[in-house]
């Protein structure tokens, strides 16, 4: 006889049914009616992913268009943690470094870009430029052509060419790299702002400022740019507006950089009461930014106010060091130590010697030797 070996009792089938039906019923409840000993229970948090490199690279430039510098730095030494080996972080630490004027800093950040990438064009201008600005004129060029070695036709390069051979004097040379990067990229800002520096160099600031306009149109955002066009009507002796271009920086970012700038065109002018005011804002808001120390140093021996010249400036040539430090800074130091009360002649000497160490003719420095009886 046949016996169909698929067939399967219907009761069976059944049964399975209701299981599942029982199941659902009691999870529907559990859902509905959320009994405590349920709702009570820990919940696990859902893990937060790490960010990424490139996250804190994008809210690096979000913070420096908004003109939050530490904030951008800080976001940039996230990124330069996550990727060790990744020079863009310190090409563009070093960018703001040069914006902000702190030139070791910026040094350090850019050569620390080369050693990990030797032939990233980026890295290599930006360290030219680092080299140029510290007066290192031979090293920096070496570098910038060794950037245009990897990229011919690389605009900032050029620009940085153009930056080099202005600084050493040599124009025609420079004209012709500058003309060549807005060729083939017009609104390049460095390349605007260089051109402006070189018609600056040659005396021509009206020219130089309708270059800054033209950068400035590009790149709003740049304080730094407004800083520089400021330094163009002071030139001209047209110091309203040589001061409006540094409240125009303060407007875009409030930062040391620009508290300083405004203050010394304050002092520049005259007004050495007002400079003193927005120099200790910005020294309020960074007490290790040297420039500004510097030369809040300075208003205060303006003013005789020695007792607070001779610590404000010892702190500021202690910050910038000899590579940055003028050669003002040192005899009004030492000067400010002979003039204030007590006078302390011992501490005097060293800062007056340093000053005649660059130039041995400066009549402040041997004024203030004489008045110690040293040599």
């Amino acid at each position: 006889m046949y016996i169909d070996r698929t067939y399967r009792p219907i009761r069976r089938r059944r049964r399975r049914y209701w299981w599942l039906l029982a199941l659902a019923l009691v999870v529907g409840y559990l859902y509905v009616q959320q009994p405590a000993w349920l709702s009570q229970q820990p919940l696990v948090p859902t893990p937060t992913p790490t960010r990424s490199a490139l996250s804190w690279l994008a809210q690096a430039q979000i913070h420096l268009e908004a003109g939050d510098h530490p904030a951008a730095l800080q976001a940039l030494q996230e990124a330069a943690r996550l990727e060790p080996d990744n020079p863009e972080p310190w090409v563009r630490q070093a960018q703001i470094y040069l914006m902000d004027r702190r030139l070791t800093r910026a040094l350090e950040a850019a050569e620390r870009a080369v050693r990990m990438a030797p032939e990233d064009v980026d890295a290599l201008n930006i360290y030219a430029r680092a080299l140029d600005w510290m007066g290192r004129y031979e090293e920096a060029i070496n570098y910038a052509f060794d950037a245009l070695d990897l990229d011919p036709e690389n605009a900032t390069t050029l620009a940085v060419l153009g930056e080099i051979y202005s600084d050493v004097g040599n124009w025609p040379r420079a004209r012709t790299y500058l003309e060549e990067a807005l060729e083939l990229e017009p609104d390049n800002v460095l390349a605007l702002r260089n051109m402006a520096v070189l018609y600056e160099l040659q005396g021509d600031y009206e020219t130089a400022i309708e270059y800054f306009d033209r950068a400035i149109a590009v790149a709003p955002e740049r304080p730094d740019l407004y800083i520089e066009r400021g330094r163009q009507y002071r030139a001209l002796e047209e110091w309203d507006k040589a001061i409006e271009s540094y409240q125009a920086a303060v407007e875009v970012a409030e930062l040391p950089m620009t508290l300083d700038a405004l203050g010394w065109g304050l002092y520049l002018s005259g007004d050495t009461l007002q400079a003193l005011r927005v120099l200790r804002k910005a020294v309020e808001l960074d007490p290790e930014y040297g420039l500004a120390l510097a030369h809040l140093g300075m208003v205060y021996y303006t003013r005789r106010n020695y007792e607070d010249a001779a610590p404000t400036l010892e702190k500021a040539v202690e910050i910038l060091g000899e590579e940055e430090s003028r050669i003002e800074y040192y005899y009004s130091l030492g000067l400010a130590h002979i003039y204030k009360k007590p006078r302390e002649c011992n501490k005097a000497i060293p800062w007056l010697r340093k000053a005649l160490a660059i130039d041995p003719d400066t009549p402040p420095a041997l004024e203030g030797l004489r008045v110690c009886g040293a040599r």
